[in-house]
Formats: C-alpha cells, structure tokens, sequence
C-alpha cells in the first residue's frame, strides 16, 4: 500500500468532547497500515441505512447552523456573510434550477456514479451534504483537487478547472480551504467504511473502488492537515451516530489518518509546545493585572519554560513566570497593551501567542490638605490655607470648610478662607475641616488646628529691650510649670515659637508659634499627658518679613511624677 509520512505536527484536542461510546474503538487499538483499516471498517461497517427520501429531513440535526438555516459547504463564507442562505423548507429544496441560490439538494461528495449509486453509499450521511443545486451540478461527478486555472468559480470561492499538480492533470472542483479538511476526512471515511465491499465501483482519475489514488492521498493528507477538525464536524459526527450509529473514526481520532496512510507517530518525535498568552482582559490604570500563560501545554507533558515580551514601558515581575503581574499605568484613555508568549520544552520553542490587556482610565479622589497647624494671638486675622491639596488628573478643585462653633470664615468655599481669632481666657485649639471635590469624586477630610492664646497676660507694662527665656517654675514640677519670656521692641514683628524637646531630640509639644507683639509673657505647660524625664524648652524667634536677627534660647525641665 502507498504510504508517506507526516511532516508536520497534527494537534488536536476537540475530540475530548466527542461523543464515543466507551469501548468503541477498543478493537483498533495498536494497530496500524492496512490491519488498523481493516478493523476500522468492522467497527463502522453494517451502519443503519436511510431511505433516500430521509435525507432532507436529516439534514436539519446533522447539518443546521447555529440559526437554523442550512449549513451549506458550497455557498458558506466562514466569518463573513454567505451570498445566499436556505432554510429547511420544501420550497428552498431542489426541484429545478437554473443559478446559484435557486435551491438546495443532497450532494453525494463522493460521486454515486462511483459507486453504481448502489446502498447503503448511496445514502450514507457521512459523505451526503446539502448544497446548492447549481453548485452542485458544477461539481458534476468531478475528483475534489486543487485548481490551477479556473474555468468557473461559485459565489463562495469554490472553483472548477484544471489542476496540474500532485502528479495529477485533468478536471477537478476545489472547495474553499475552510472545508478541504472536512472532505478530506470524509474520503478517509469511504474509503474504510467501504474497503472489501467496493466490488463494481469505479476505477477513475481519483479512486480504485474504495482505494484512493496515490496523488488523492498525499493531497487529501494535506488538506486533512491544514484544515484541522472543527466544531461542526464533532456535532455533525456525533448526530450522524445518533442516526446510523456508526461514526466517523477519522473526525474521533484524526491521527489515525497518517497510522493509516502515512506512516503512525511512534511516540519518540518532539512535538513544539503550544502557548497559551490567556484571554485577553480589561483593567483600570493603577491595579495589579496578572498575566495568566498557565494553559500552554506540551503534547509530551514536558515542563514547560516561558519567555514573556512586553510593550515599551511596561515592566512584568518575572518574565519567565507562567503568571507574571504588572501595575497597570495611569492614561487618559483606554489603551491596548500586547504581551507575547513564547514556551519551550528544552528543544523545541512554540510559536507566539499574544494577548491583549485594555487600561482605562479611572477617576481618583482628590487629595484634601488643610494646610499646617497654626498658633495665633486673639482678634487677629487668620488666614487657613487649602492651597496644597490637589488632584492627580489636575481638575479644578472646589473647597468646603467645616468650623468650630461660633467661628466664621469669611468664605468657606475658598482655598484660602479667613477669619478674626476670639478673644479666649487661655489658650483655645480650634479645628477645622477642608473636604475639596473634582466635580465627581470627594476628598478624605483633612484638618487643621488653629490654637489661640490669649495675650498670655501682659505681666508688666515695660517693654523689654531684649529676647529673654526665663527659667521655668517650679522646677522640677508635676505635671505644671509656668513659662516667662520677654519679646523686646523691634523694627519688626518677630515670629516666636516655642517648643518643648525631651532628652532624645524629639519634639514633643508646641506652645507658641505665631507672631508676637513685643511684651512679657508667662504660659503654663502641662506636662500631664507626658512621662518623667528631663525636658528641654527652646525658644527661637526670627523677622516675620525673612531679614533681620533671629534668636535661640533654652531652659531645662525636669518633669517628677
């Protein structure tokens, strides 16, 4: 028997979903060359045969499209629009026809003439499918082949003319490439379904009764090769099985056509492994998106390494990961972002996958800052400053202040609102909160405290001439000590802070920090919520308008509880 071998790697996996009854197959198993034909053929042989007129009636389980109309090989565009649809109606069915979209009728793919239009062949749905009337009439009983120059094309594509190739030269008619698979495995098909019973048929161009040409083979092997299995013919396999209970082992177990005619894979070639880059997913900027390259797969289950490519700017945590991850950028609009994939077994590399992961952008909250805390003098103007909150698409921010109990600001919309500090009887902490908007989103509120002093109480009426910090009393205390200093006439307002630091550096209070006039000072610090330890008070001043001679003094404090 002719035999070649198969050059190129034949995956397939839809048969997993196939319907084969277990055990089916079981008589095959092993064998290969003309015992694996022949104990095929007793496995599908002895099928229910139909009566001609069935056929139409048929056809709406084995061949229906996923509407309802026919699934018509001759006239179908696959991912585009046919010329021209049937539905299952006596109307659409032939009868007479003079063009292409007149009617439907049952095309016999392997000619009945072949055959002496003997039975059960002649009505054998695995070779039987509707298609155009006119079409069909084309065909005539011309060997499927490959056209070189075309004498007349259907409005699908399919072609009839000369072909010169394959050793072959004469009339042929070529199907469009989608389904040259599904008629090669249809050939496979009658040609075991019939071997040893094809006693009378036809010897042609492309047949010796059942047995296939050399050139038939080797062309048929191809198209088998390129137009692997699909959906349709599983559904198609599983219906017709339902109807004559014999199936199609070649659309179950497609390797079987080269353990047939070729040569069977003995297990020890590598096959290249298959990535998988995952589906593609959509993602808002700033979030974590994994890549997900986890369904590759090895036909030898070998491990797998992974090499993941990546767009400009983008950066994966590991590009040899099987589930690599990257933070989405910030855009301004949807952006598509392709990762490829490629796998190794340690010999062979797959070929690319990609996958596509769409960034859109999203609405962040603005970020509210109500400025630093402040310490005024009563019945002077504070101004509190929202000035540094923001937003990160740089929209215009809207301001709301929220105040204490009998504060007013002048505006509490503004970034900058402003109001008169009360008059207090010792130091008061006043806080106040600034939400700011973008016109969709609100910010986390932030605060401010505005603490007022009262005038510390003018403890003499002489104004110093000198900055002076006087050491606390008493001390050592529990928990209070009262403070004195002196702010001396200047040509300029100075800013006084005064601040208390334990004996590590750290600052640990505020008291004063704010402009003053020029006066004696006394304040009490109460130290309750502070631990024992010794405690250093630091008073700085400086020129409020940034000239001028800035002073530094300090005193010690020991806190004894």
């Amino acid at each position: 028997m002719f035999k070649i071998k198969l050059f190129s790697a034949f995956i397939f996996t839809t048969f997993l979903i196939a319907d084969i009854p277990p055990g089916y197959y079981d008589d095959a198993q092993g064998l290969d060359g003309e015992p694996l034909r022949l104990a095929l053929h007793n496995i599908i042989d002895d099928h229910i045969p139909q009566s001609y007129s069935s056929l139409y009636g048929h056809f709406q389980s084995t061949d229906a499209k996923s509407d309802g109309t026919v699934w018509d090989m001759y006239s179908d565009v696959p991912g585009g629009t046919p010329p021209y649809i049937y539905n299952f109606t006596s109307a659409d069915q032939c009868g007479n026809y003079s063009g292409e979209g007149d009617c439907f009728n049952r095309e016999h793919s392997w000619p009945k003439s072949w055959f002496n239009e003997g039975m059960p062949m002649n009505t054998d749905l695995f070779h039987i499918y509707p298609t155009d009337g006119y079409v069909n009439g084309m065909r005539s009983n011309h060997p499927y082949g490959e056209v070189e120059s075309a004498t007349w094309t259907s409005q699908n594509g399919s072609q009839r003319g000369n072909m010169n190739s394959y050793n072959h030269n004469g009339t042929v008619f070529e199907p469009i490439d989608e389904y040259k698979g599904d008629f090669a495995r249809t050939y496979f098909y009658m040609s075991t379904r019939y071997y040893t019973e094809d006693s009378g048929w036809d010897d042609n161009d492309m047949v010796n009764g059942s047995n296939l040409k050399d050139w038939a083979v080797v062309m048929l092997m191809d198209w088998h090769l390129q137009d692997s299995i699909s959906q349709k013919e599983i559904d198609r396999n599983n219906a017709v099985y339902a109807i004559q209970e014999n199936r199609n082992p070649f659309i179950d177990h497609p390797e079987w056509v080269g353990c047939v005619w070729g040569e069977c894979d003995s297990g020890t070639e590598n096959l290249p492994p298959i990535a998988n880059a995952g589906p593609d997913q959509v993602v808002a900027e700033n979030q974590l998106a994994t890549l997900d390259g986890s369904e590759s797969y090895d036909e030898e289950n070998i491990d797998l390494s992974y090499i993941w490519t990546t767009p400009i700017g983008i950066l994966l945590n590991d590009t040899t990961s099987s589930t690599p991850s990257f933070t989405t950028p910030t855009v301004d609009d949807s952006v598509n972002f392709i990762f490829g994939l490629i796998v190794s077994d340690g010999e062979l590399d797959s070929d690319p996958d990609s996958v596509t992961i769409t960034v859109f952008h999203t609405n962040v909250s603005p970020v509210a800052y109500a400025g630093p805390d402040q310490t005024i003098m009563e019945n002077e103007l504070v101004i509190l400053d929202g000035t540094g909150s923001s937003d990160s698409e740089n929209v215009n921010l809207s301001y709301s202040w929220s105040s204490p109990v009998n504060i007013e600001l002048d505006d509490s919309t503004r970034s900058m609102p402003t109001f008169i500090s009360p008059e207090v009887s010792d130091s008061t902490f006043l806080l106040f909160t600034l939400i700011v908007s973008d016109g969709e989103l609100e910010s986390d509120p932030d605060s401010v405290t505005v603490t007022i002093l009262n005038s510390l109480g003018f403890i003499s009426n002489i104004f110093p001439v000198e900055f002076e910090l006087r050491q606390p009393f008493p001390n050592p205390f529990n928990p209070t000590t009262t403070i004195q200093f002196n702010v001396p006439v200047m040509d300029t307002r100075h800013v006084i802070s005064l601040r208390v630091f334990d004996i590590a550096g750290s600052m640990v209070e505020t008291l004063v920090n704010g402009t003053m006039e020029s006066g004696q000072y006394e304040i009490q610090w109460d130290a309750s919520q502070h631990a024992s330890g010794i405690y250093f008070l630091k008073m700085e001043s400086g020129p409020s308008k940034g000239w001028g001679r800035g002073y530094i003094k300090k005193q010690k404090m020991i806190l004894m509880k």
